[in-house]
Order: structure tokens, then C-alpha cells, then sequence
């Protein structure tokens, strides 16, 4: 009986996914921007999700007005990117401007294999579909939507010939490293919470940390690239491009020392550019 109900929940959850993916699909990229940082903005200040973003953000150390409007921001914003997942494919490439576009243009002539980083930051999806459009062959890791229904939906409609999902586990660092050894790239997401990861410093606070793709760039000896998004307006982006670092410049440290780095020269700098770009509703910090 218990399975019964838990079919019928998934396949209405993916009833009402449906609909509102064929709903916000008449509309524009810029509209569905708006509403979806109009929703969550004005529902998200009842939820749990408010105090934790709250919380999180104190870490900062501002005045608690000035948290509250940092936290209100960020609602919007979150609110915003998950609303473009549904119309990725409307949106207009040239309202991208690209910082150092000549670091990607030197990657396409390296013969070997480069770890790109970034963040829940900007739009994420953009970022990756960004180097996806530059011709590089990309492998990443996802995590498993609850819904089996949804996730496959998902699944099949990010396909790309030179994009390669794999679900978080096992099979997914077999893949990496298969792909690392033929030459391609990995393209992932390295800012959230891992329990089974090191523990770290971040902003001045333990913090768990994945430091998986830190083994491999050492093992592998492959170039790190990080790169991450900002939002300009409503359909407006910038993706800025770091200098990649060359396997020389951290062959000799160890995993967690590089995880540490990542997270100061990277993470943290652009994080405080805007703290309301980052999605702040995960709990990234040791209790």
C-alpha cells in the first residue's frame, strides 16, 4: 500500500512538472526570469529556507538590517535560476559578455585534459552550456532529482553530443576518470557541502568541503580551470574566467591544501563581489 501511494505521488509531482514546464515555456527567458524571482522573493520569506539563508549569511558579519536585505536579494535570485531551468533555450547568447576569453581559446589548443571549477553562483547551467557552445567536451556529475520521473525528464533533455551527465556515486568518478584519460574535460560544481569530504576553513568558519576533484588533478595532472557567472540584469550574464593553473603550481600539495585554495582565491573573492549571487540555502558549515 505504501508503494501504491508513493507511485501515485511521483507520477503527480511529475503531472504538475509537466504543466508548469509547458506553461512557463510560452513564455520569454527575461520573463520567466522575473517570475520566478517575483515568487520566490515574496513566498520564500515564510519558508525554513529564509532563517537558513539568514543564518548563513551572518557569517559575513553585517548588521542584521543589512543581512535581512542581502537575504530578501538572494531569494529573488535563487528564484530567477531555477525558473530559466525551464527555458535554457531561449535565451539570447549574445546578451553574454565574456572576461578573458582568450584563456578559454588557449584551452582549445591543449591537448590535454582540464578540470573545470565553479560555484552556485550567476546562473550555473549557463556557465557550463557557455563552454559547451565554445566546443568542449564536457563530463559532469549531477545529483539525483527525488523524483525519478522529473529526473529522467531532465536528464534526457540536457543531452548534447559533447555533454556527458553522470549521477552522483561510484559509477560517476569511474566516468571522470575515463574521461580525463581520453582527453576530455570535467566541468564541475565543487562549493557544496560534503560530509565525507575534508573539513576546511572558510571565511572563518569549519567548513565540509569535496575534495574529490582535487585527487584527480593530481593523479590525472590536469590543468584547473576555475569560472563562474554573474548576473548583470534579468537576462543579462558575464562570465568571468580565471587563469588556469597549471599543473606545476600545485603538483606538489596536498588534496586538502588545494581545496583550501580553491575556496580563498576563488570562491570567497567572488562570493563577496556579491553575496546575493550565491546560493546561500545549503548548509555548507560545520554545526
Amino acid at each position: 500500500m505504501k508503494n501504491i501511494f508513493k507511485i501515485i505521488r511521483n507520477y503527480s509531482e511529475f503531472l504538475l512538472f509537466l504543466i508548469i514546464n509547458f506553461i512557463l515555456k510560452l513564455f520569454s527567458f527575461s520573463f520567466t526570469s522575473n517570475l520566478g524571482g517575483f515568487i520566490v522573493r515574496n513566498v520564500g520569506v515564510y519558508t525554513k529556507y529564509f532563517k537558513i539563508i539568514i543564518s548563513n549569511l551572518s557569517i559575513l558579519g553585517l548588521p542584521e538590517e543589512k543581512i535581512i536585505t542581502l537575504a530578501k536579494k538572494n531569494l529573488d535570485q535563487t528564484g530567477r535560476v531555477f525558473f530559466e531551468f525551464f527555458n535554457l533555450k531561449k535565451f539570447n547568447w549574445t546578451n553574454i559578455k565574456v572576461i578573458n576569453q582568450h584563456f578559454l581559446d588557449d584551452l582549445k589548443k591543449h591537448h590535454g585534459s582540464c578540470i573545470f571549477l565553479s560555484a552556485h553562483l550567476g546562473n550555473w547551467e549557463i556557465t557550463r552550456n557557455y563552454l559547451l557552445q565554445n566546443g568542449f567536451i564536457l563530463h559532469s556529475v549531477y545529483r539525483h532529482a527525488n523524483n525519478n520521473l522529473i529526473d529522467k525528464y531532465i536528464q534526457n533533455n540536457r543531452k548534447q553530443d559533447n555533454a556527458f551527465f553522470y549521477r552522483k556515486g561510484s559509477e560517476s568518478a569511474k566516468n571522470m576518470i575515463m574521461a580525463l584519460k581520453n582527453n576530455h574535460h570535467l566541468a564541475l560544481l565543487v562549493d557544496q557541502r560534503d560530509s565525507s569530504g575534508p573539513i576546511i576553513n572558510f571565511m572563518g568558519k569549519d567548513c565540509f568541503a569535496t575534495d574529490g576533484y582535487a585527487n584527480l588533478a593530481l593523479k590525472y595532472k590536469t590543468k584547473i580551470c576555475p569560472i563562474y557567472s554573474k548576473r548583470i540584469n534579468s537576462d543579462t550574464f558575464e562570465i568571468v574566467v580565471e587563469k588556469p593553473l597549471e599543473y606545476k603550481e600545485f603538483s606538489k600539495l596536498e588534496s586538502k591544501t588545494i581545496v583550501e585554495r580553491i575556496h580563498e582565491s576563488y570562491f570567497k573573492k567572488w562570493i563577496l563581489e556579491d553575496p546575493t549571487q550565491w546560493l546561500w540555502v545549503h548548509q555548507r558549515w560545520r554545526k
